[in-house]
């Protein structure tokens, strides 16, 4: 698949010569009763609208509707396309601005329709307004089986009433994009992709970047090239390599990389992607939203790829912090929540997984190490002294004790964990460990989400939540070690979600490593099914 956006923006200026001068937009009503006619002949007996051997996903829905309507055609007219249809089809053909593949419309089949058959492509026409309408509202992948379906018995407006709607005479585009989710995140991601689209074709090129430390003129030279055959860099640059470095950092930054033109192993992922891939990402992340629909007032939101998170109210962003995520063995899972209290210098109940190995693993090494670490020993509840165990006894199927670590600056949450109970045991915490927050992939922990600055997001929750503390109580709090918990006023939702590509407020994109590999089976099962 290869789009060139300038067509699409040339079809879109013919269009308006065009049905600016035309004058066939209007039927008379002997024309009218005429075409109806035509299509009643040919399809009042068919009971599915096949083409090429596919039935049509809206097949039942556009015939019922037709019938309803006595076969009055809404896109043709007997000299070829009215003033309705050439919009819908400028539509479609742009569809990939807004995260759609145009044959998912039969595009192609449209196109060649209108000059050998007017009657099929009238009908292929509505099919496609049927499904673009239900796919811009809920999306079109199912996300437990990651297969391509029309979800029309999810919508809750008459598809029927919108399409009359269109036939009554108001506007189209309108009544289309008045579904589309309106979230101001929604909206950034897709005005970055139209921007990406509009500078840079969709080429399904792949190229392998040799690792930098086996050969680094290899690694470089090869970077050069996929930058030139990717339209990031123009034959010009290329021979410049303070030109190639400078667009080498923007490749970076726009792949959520540190900008040190460096070929590091992230840089080299994404360099090895093709602009359709980063299309995908795009195209997936569109399809996320439209699942979501609407957010709420308030809300916490970290985006796993994005190592970020987001504090959310009525519409701006209040914090966002810098966090680490799991690693790949240890995944942060997708799930929502309410976040509902904070405990300042909170216990870390050590989970069985990690005292059963980890922990078990150092003190087969050193007798010292639990209470180095701060970490007690429990079994049936009650505190046991760690050197009354024979360690050289005890295996990870076997290790009969629950470990606690102890509040304080050594602990590895940190000196406060933001608690939002669900059936993962993930939580937000503070961290000791400051430095992994420098990096551009942060993606280590053992499933939790390690937040940077975590009392100043404290400090404005509670300061929303209209908690009676005074500013700087929570800090006295901290500082004198105590462990308090707080419990807020007003719940609010938190959104652990996995998105690889966003829209910054400049009105760029910006592609996010899928450090899961969770975005390559929608590719497969989905996407690569539409040429």
């Amino acid at each position: 698949m290869r789009l060139i956006i300038l067509s699409v923006i040339l079809k879109l200026v013919f269009f308006v010569t065009l049905t600016s001068c035309s004058n066939n937009s209007a039927l008379t009503t002997e024309e009218g009763i005429e075409l109806s006619e035509q299509l009643k002949k040919k399809f009042y007996e068919t009971k599915q609208l096949e083409y090429k051997g596919d039935t049509l996903v809206a097949s039942t829905e556009v015939l019922s509707f037709y019938k309803k309507s006595d076969y009055v055609p809404i896109w043709i007219n007997d000299k070829g396309l009215t003033e309705k249809g050439k919009k819908l089809k400028i539509i479609i053909d742009s569809s990939y601005f807004d995260g759609f593949i145009p044959e998912m419309f039969h595009a192609n089949t449209i196109n060649s329709l209108i000059d050998s058959s007017l009657m099929d492509a009238e009908l292929l026409l509505t099919n496609a307004f049927f499904l673009y309408i239900s796919h811009i509202t809920l999306g079109c992948i199912d996300s437990s089986t990651y297969s391509y379906q029309w979800k029309k018995d999810s919508l809750d407006f008459s598809i029927d009433e919108q399409l009359n709607r269109v036939k009554a005479g108001e506007n189209l585009h309108s009544i289309i994009y008045e579904h589309e989710p309106k979230n101001w995140e929604y909206l950034q991601l897709k005005k970055g992709l139209k921007k990406y689209l509009v500078n840079f074709p969709l080429d399904t090129m792949h190229f392998k970047i040799p690792n930098i430390r086996d050969d680094s003129n290899a690694c470089y030279n090869q970077a050069k090239s996929v930058l030139l055959a990717y339209h990031y860099l123009d034959s010009v640059g290329a021979k410049n390599d303070s030109l190639f470095l400078r667009e080498l950092k923007n490749f970076q930054l726009q792949h959520g990389l540190k900008d040190d033109g460096i070929i590091g192993t992230w840089t080299g992922k994404s360099l090895e992607k093709s602009n359709q891939d980063r299309f995908y990402q795009a195209a997936l992340s569109l399809e996320k939203w439209r699942w979501k629909k609407e957010s709420p007032t308030r809300y916490i939101r970290v985006n796993i790829p994005e190592f970020n998170l987001y504090f959310i109210d009525s519409g701006r962003v209040k914090r966002k912090h810098r966090v680490v995520v799991g690693a790949y063995k240890t995944q942060t899972p997708e799930f929502k929540a309410k976040m509902e209290r904070m405990v300042t210098n909170p216990y870390w109940h050590v989970p069985y997984s990690i005292s059963s190995t980890e922990i078990l693993y150092h003190v087969k090494k050193d007798s010292a190490y639990l209470q180095s670490k701060g970490y007690k020993l429990f079994k049936k509840g009650e505190e046991i002294d760690p050197n009354t165990v024979d360690w050289a006894t005890i295996r990870e199927k076997n290790f009969p004790y629950r470990v606690r670590q102890e509040g304080g600056s050594g602990n590895s949450l940190g000196k406060i964990k933001f608690l939002f109970p669900n059936i993962h045991a993930v939580f937000v915490h503070d961290t000791p460990s400051k430095r992994l927050f420098s990096n551009d992939v942060r993606a280590y922990s053992h499933g939790c989400v390690r937040l940077e600055n975590p009392f100043l997001l404290a400090k404005s929750m509670l300061e929303l939540d209209a908690y009676k503390m005074e500013a700087d109580t929570l800090d006295s709090i901290v500082i004198r070690g105590e462990q308090r918990v707080l419990e807020l006023n007003e719940p609010f939702e938190v959104q652990i979600e996995y998105f690889t590509a966003t829209g910054d407020s400049a009105g760029n994109i910006i592609f996010h490593p899928d450090i899961y590999g969770r975005d390559e089976k929608f590719f497969v099962h989905t996407y690569s099914n539409f040429k």
